[in-house]
């Protein structure tokens, strides 16, 4: 199962994305979910830095199976919440789609 964690900053906004572990959904290289879930992850955060003025931290832990983003700005930019809610929207379409077997989301 894959776990997908967002955690609000002190003024109520999501800024950081957390992903652990596998769907599962089918073998590696053909799991569509993961896939899915991968292809919005790194165009979130590579829009974010692309098209608005916040600063991102990505990492990858291979071993652990955990990637993640957080923006570092002192201030978060409309558009990047934006970015971010339409992060959340596409995830939620998948974990409807597929359920809570493959993907289960975590928000703090």
């Amino acid at each position: 199962m894959l776990t997908v964690t967002f955690s609000k900053n002190s003024d109520g906004i999501y800024y950081e994305v957390r992903i652990e572990g596998h769907a599962e959904y089918a073998e590696m290289g053909q799991d569509i979910v993961c896939a899915g879930i991968s292809a919005l992850f790194l165009n979130t955060a590579t829009s974010i830095v692309e098209l608005t003025p916040d600063e991102v931290e990505l990492w990858q832990e291979e071993e652990n199976e955990i990637s993640g983003f957080r923006i570092i700005s002192s201030t978060i930019s409309d558009e990047a919440v934006l970015l971010m809610d339409s992060l959340i929207l596409g995830l939620n379409g998948i974990a409807d789609e597929y359920g809570d077997k493959y993907i289960v989301i975590i928000y703090r």
